[in-house]
């Protein structure tokens, strides 16, 4: 499994979930938000957690190609940038924060773009799986019996051939002195 799978794999999964949660119980994600930058130590630990997983991602993956791989490239470059902030200026963050979540409309604009970035790398990541079982693996037909004149005259080729072939053996062995008897 190559790097952007298994990061995929990883990410997709937890945006797709986190996405929906935002969608489906916006009211609930936001009261947890407002709880979350109520807090300067949380928004500084959530900082130091960010940081450390945007700077893994971009050594493990830092592939700037036009396909769904790039998507990871960059949210792994957003995570280390929002950690860098986080940590340099958590008060800022916190009138951010608290402004952004005060509006509905970008909660659940929030939502649906962390749920369609979560399907995508879901769908990358795990597509191998399905996409094997769809295939059909070709059946091997077992190799046709010859015929018995056939196999007469390939017995008789070989025959020939491995007459006028060197024979190689093991070493002969040094003969024991015999014994002597009292």
């Amino acid at each position: 499994m190559s790097t952007s799978n298994y990061i995929a794999r990883l990410i997709g999964p937890l945006f797709l979930i986190m996405g929906l949660g935002m969608v489906v119980e916006g009211d609930t994600v936001r009261t947890l938000a407002q709880e979350f930058l109520s807090n300067l130590g949380l928004i500084y630990l959530a900082g130091v957690l960010a940081l450390v997983a945007g700077l893994a991602i971009l050594n493990a993956h830092n592939l700037w190609v036009p396909d769904w791989r790039v998507i990871i490239t960059i949210l792994g470059w957003l995570s280390a940038l929002g950690g860098v902030v986080r940590l340099l200026f958590p008060g800022k963050v916190q009138a951010l924060g608290t402004g952004l979540i005060a509006s509905p409309p970008v909660m659940i604009m929030g939502g649906i773009t962390v749920l369609v970035i979560g399907a995508i790398l879901s769908w990358a990541g795990y597509e191998h799986l399905w996409m094997a079982a769809e295939t059909p693996k070709p059946v091997e037909k077992p190799p046709a019996k010859p015929a018995a004149k056939t196999l007469a005259k390939t017995s008789a080729k070989t025959s020939v051939k491995t007459a006028g072939a060197r024979k190689t053996t093991a070493p002969a062995r040094k003969p024991r002195a015999p014994r002597k008897r009292s």
